[in-house]
């Protein structure tokens, strides 16, 4: 399941939403879900959950009452939701849900071989798992509640897999290693988390939520046109204050272009990320659908991608995201899966500190990682993982990625260790750590070959790219001319002629490749 954004990148309003929970695993999850449908996400910052919990109430009711002793005791003026979770296991269950809302005490105070052996007696091992959302609009009179649950059993043996270090609800040491749901053979525990979502209780909940939000933004970003606006009361001293707070806020932002192959940890990166205030995650893969199925084109293939990108423009999804987070109020935006150097070269453009960073990671690793996942059943060999890699490298800027990053972040180590070294790239961003003293990037062979092939105004031998890198003062043999432009075929054409030195033409997206390469060295 990849990122939806539906029209989230397009709306000029959007609602502010707070998840009021204690629960650092059920907001990194919640913060997860809305990021990939273009939406932060606030948090009430608490030592403790906000409201009382009395189970005797159900489920509806302990939510309404949660969302009147919140309101009661902070004065909230903002649309906010709290959750619950449940469990029915049927075996156990008689006038009500067992153990219900109670279920992380039960938990906790249950072992394994307790709960399977009081199934084993009643011969009867299924279980339902439920979430519930209450959702508070302070114009509305009631609430507005989401329900969703997952039926399945609970597994015949104890959890034994590890747990996942990315995902930390994911693990067997809570109810989801204990309960393989309906259409599966794994423990909700173990999955993947792409995998996790068609399952996923919670998930289902907060999609919910999310849809519905999109329908409220929606109506949000409405034209004068369609409504009446009617003789508004004067604002209050705290409505002028709040508005002035707004027009005189600082709105810049630290954009990062984050670029690497499949599985190198882009979205490791970028997940690991969405769990701070503040970060909003925006992936071009999922902004190229998006846009394709506003135009009523499919783009399932990589060919697709390309042909679509060709059409449109190469940098009409950096357009699209551009313009969103020129519009948003996030103090961080991560951009991920940028296929094309036109996509970076624009994005550079419009925020001209925003830095590249190439995700790096040995071919190896990056296909036992692509096998553990086991998404693409397509590619199954390493030879295939490696024409798959040509395939995104025929867009462009993974066939430069080394030249045109401005930071490198390697991924060849532990799943901690690339977190630290996330930590550690960020904090330097953000003033947390010092920066390390840079100098101005030094020109690449690369760079210097195609500047000195743009400067002789058309097809050139290697022996005239040589001569004119002399002539600008940035020397290149005539061996490494030729090294370094047959390896990028999409920006320099090869120029064959009977009875004529091989010679080579820049394209016009190596034209774009040269003026993004100037950008950065000249930084």
């Amino acid at each position: 399941m990849r990122p939806e954004y539906g029209n989230a990148l397009r709306f000029d309003r959007v609602l502010n939403v707070y998840f009021y929970t204690s629960n650092a695993d059920k907001l990194f999850q919640a913060r997860l879900m809305f990021v990939r449908h273009g939406y932060n996400l606030r948090h009430f910052r608490g030592r403790r959950e906000p409201y009382d919990e009395d189970y005797s109430l159900g489920s509806e009711q302990l939510l309404n009452r949660a969302i009147k002793q919140v309101n009661a005791e902070f004065g909230v003026r903002s649309l906010f939701f709290v959750e619950d979770t449940s469990l029915r296991l049927e075996g156990l269950s008689r006038d009500g849900d067992f153990p219900g809302l109670a279920v992380k005490e039960w938990f906790s105070s249950t072992s394994f071989e307790e709960l399977d052996r009081a199934l084993s007696q009643v011969g009867d091992r299924r279980a339902i798992v439920k979430s519930d959302i209450a959702l508070y609009v302070p114009t509305l009179s009631h609430n507005i509640l989401f329900h969703a649950e997952t039926v399945g059993q609970v597994a015949r043996s104890k959890p034994d897999f590890e747990p996942s270090h990315q995902y930390p609800w994911l693990t067997p040491s809570t109810f989801n290693g204990w309960f393989v749901p309906e259409g599966s053979t794994k423990r909700l525990g173990e999955m993947e988390f792409e995998e996790s979502l068609r399952f996923d209780f919670r998930a289902k909940s907060l999609s919910a939520l999310i849809t519905r939000l999109e329908e409220l933004n929606s109506a949000l970003n409405l034209s004068p046109a369609f409504y009446t606006a009617r003789k508004p009361p004067p604002p209050s001293a705290t409505d002028q204050l709040l508005f002035k707070e707004i027009l005189t806020s600082d709105n810049s932002a630290n954009v990062l272009l984050v670029i690497g192959f499949k599985c190198a940890g882009k979205t490791t990166l970028s997940d690991h990320l969405a769990a701070r205030d503040d970060v909003m995650v925006v992936e071009a893969s999922s902004v190229l659908r998006s846009l394709a199925q506003d135009a009523e084109e499919s783009v399932e293939t990589a060919d697709d991608a390309f042909k679509f990108l060709s059409q449109h423009g190469l940098d009409c999804v950096a357009q699209t995201i551009g313009t969103f987070i020129e519009r948003g109020t996030a103090g961080l935006y991560v951009v991920t899966g940028l296929r094309t150097v036109e996509e970076v070269l624009l994005l550079v453009e419009r925020f001209p500190q925003a830095r590249i960073v190439f995700v790096d990671s040995d071919l190896p690793s990056r296909f036992e990682r692509h096998v553990r996942r086991g998404r693409d059943q397509d590619v199954r060999t390493l030879t295939e993982f490696r024409r798959q890699d040509e395939q995104q490298a025929h867009f462009g800027v993974l066939r430069v990625a080394n030249e045109v990053a401005t930071d490198a972040i390697r991924n060849d180590t532990t799943l901690e260790e690339f977190k630290q070294r996330i930590d550690a790239f960020v904090g330097r961003l953000d003033g947390k750590q010092p920066e390390r003293v840079k100098s101005a990037k030094v020109k690449t062979e690369l760079h210097r070959t195609l500047a000195a092939l743009e400067a002789l105004g058309g097809a050139g031998s290697c022996d005239a790219i040589a001569l004119k890198t002399l002539e600008l003062n940035v020397p290149v043999r005539k061996y490494n001319t030729n090294r370094a432009l047959k390896s990028i075929p999409e920006f320099a054409e090869r120029v064959k002629r009977s009875g004529h030195l091989l010679s080579y033409r820049i394209t016009a997206r190596g034209q774009h490749l040269l003026e993004l390469l100037n950008r950065i060295s000249g930084r």
